[in-house]
């Protein structure tokens, strides 16, 4: 009940805002390493590799009905109203441009595969039902209940690729491109967050490829799952500031976000940990440009987490750590007064907070609270106008620090400072869940949970106010250390709507002949 009354009273205030600075750049918050420093970060993160520290973690919940919007339209208005397909593909309607790319990509899409085997069951062919224009019973087989439906699937099973005459799922491609984390005892380790509805469905495919790779490469894949939890569901207002209910005048409870993955994150207990998108997976033939940018990132995080712990060393015993004995608590004297200086240029030079003032027990407690946070680092690609978040400096306890807003936690007077950013963020990074022990941290302790994200929606023909959680990478990480790190736009292959299959990313030439 607690809960619910925070979530209603932030739900009143209606205007949640991040205290936004301005927006890193580079030189600014944003690094961009040389050639030269790339490849020592590179040996570095080889060496983590074989030791057995990397792992993965896909959130993997969405659903894909976003995909196909444009198609449920065109769907909706040839059933709701007369006239050929072909009416309102020709229309100025909002959904009549997207939906004529679809079709003409149609055949060098790998769903066609699965969607020609749907028609020829029931008589038809795809190949002439595209050829002569008769595309009713193409949207039949894509959306409809007794073919595909599609706009029901998870977006993580969605076909994105082919490989030889079989699709390739964004879940199967999240594995295949794991293959090059394994460490010396060929293990390779990933984390799927799963819709509960679908949780055997991708069990019974991760195990085909545990089985699969373990005969044909000698490879341990190591698959776990989880699913986001009920009870972080979260309560809805109506225009009036009441509980917004169902029909049956029951509780209106919603997901919570991608925020709501902070406990399955933690659970995982890993080590060095990769996060990305499920959509954000290209061929195989696009992966290794990726994969050596992701190792990039990962040898920036080890040098800044061995960085850390040898100044937390020096700094003597403390609560956190359990090293050697601290001298100030008994008066002792100030040999480690050189540490504390160390330690405060260290934090302003990596994260670009200013040291505070005042006793050197008060300072040396100060930094050693900064060190003994998890750290991140994240990829930022060069914005070219994708709509979503990005890196900022934002207002904290200790002056500006780097965090990841997202737009919509903007206020519409802050939304000029998007204009002015120059990077985007594509949700590719890597964390360290464990401190200089060895120990895994706490992560809700480092979650600012005032950083809401809310959102104007409707249900059941009423507006409502809906509540999400802050974001896994935003307000849930908002007291972890943050390095952000300039990347090149080519790792960047999202999936947002079903026609970005045509992207070179993600295209195949000619599956339907």
């Amino acid at each position: 009940m607690a809960e619910a009354r925070r979530q209603v009273e932030l739900l009143k205030c209606r205007r949640l805002n991040v205290p936004v600075v301005r927006p890193c750049s580079v030189g600014d918050g944003i690094e961009r390493v040389t050639k030269a420093q790339a490849d020592r970060l590179i040996r570095l993160a080889r060496n983590a590799q074989l030791e057995g520290r990397f792992s993965s973690f896909v959130p993997a919940s969405g659903a894909a009905s976003r995909l196909f919007t444009s198609l449920i339209q065109l769907s909706q208005h040839c059933r709701s109203q007369e006239g050929p397909v072909l009416k309102w593909l020709r229309g100025p309607y909002p959904f009549s441009r997207d939906c004529r790319l679809f079709f003409r990509g149609l055949p060098h899409m790998s769903l066609a595969l699965p969607l020609d085997k749907v028609l020829h069951n029931r008589g038809v062919s795809l190949k002439r039902c595209l050829r002569s224009g008769d595309l009713l019973p193409v949207l039949d087989a894509l959306l409809g209940e007794s073919g595909l439906h599609l706009p029901r699937q998870p977006k993580a099973l969605i076909p994105f690729h082919t490989m030889g005459k079989h699709e390739i799922t964004a879940f199967d491609e999240h594995i295949l491109e794991s293959r090059a984390l394994v460490d010396r005892k060929k293990r390779v380790t990933l984390h799927f967050t799963v819709p509960p509805d679908f949780r055997s469905e991708f069990q019974n495919r991760g195990n085909g490829w545990a089985r699969q790779l373990r005969q044909e490469k000698g490879l341990d894949l190591r698959l776990t799952y989880s699913v986001q939890s009920p009870s972080s569901d979260t309560v809805a207002l109506d225009n009036n500031n009441r509980l917004a209910r169902q029909a049956d005048g029951r509780t209106l409870f919603r997901p919570g976000g991608h925020g709501a993955l902070l406990p399955n994150l933690e659970k995982t207990r890993g080590d060095i940990v990769f996060i990305k998108n499920i959509d954000n997976v290209p061929t195989a033939l696009f992966q290794s440009f990726a994969r050596r940018w992701r190792m990039v990132l990962a040898g920036r995080l080890i040098e800044l987490q061995n960085q850390a712990g040898s100044l937390l060393e020096m700094l003597g015993d403390g609560a956190e750590a359990g090293f050697r004995k601290d001298p100030f608590r008994q008066g002792g004297p100030s040999k480690f007064d050189g540490a504390v200086t160390e330690a405060e240029q260290f934090i302003l030079n990596e994260l670009g907070l200013k040291p505070r003032r005042g006793s050197w027990p008060s300072r040396r407690a100060w930094v050693r609270s900064i060190l003994t946070r998890p750290w991140r680092v994240c990829g930022m690609v060069p914005n070219k106008g994708e709509p979503g978040g990005g890196p900022f400096w934002v207002r904290g306890p200790y002056g500006p620090a780097r965090q990841i807003v997202e737009a919509s936690q903007l206020s519409p007077r802050q939304k000029g400072l998007l204009k002015r950013s120059t990077h985007f963020n594509p949700v590719d990074m890597v964390v360290g869940l464990r401190d200089a022990t060895g120990k895994p941290h706490t992560l809700l302790r480092y979650c600012d949970r005032d950083q809401v994200i809310l959102s104007h929606k409707h249900f059941d023909g009423r507006e409502i106010w809906t509540l999400e959680h802050p974001g896994l990478w935003n307000g849930s990480m908002a007291g972890w250390n943050t390095v952000i790190m300039e990347i090149p736009h080519g790792v960047f292959h999202p999936v947002k709507t079903i026609n970005d299959l045509l992207n070179p990313g993600h295209r195949r030439s000619g599956i339907v002949q």
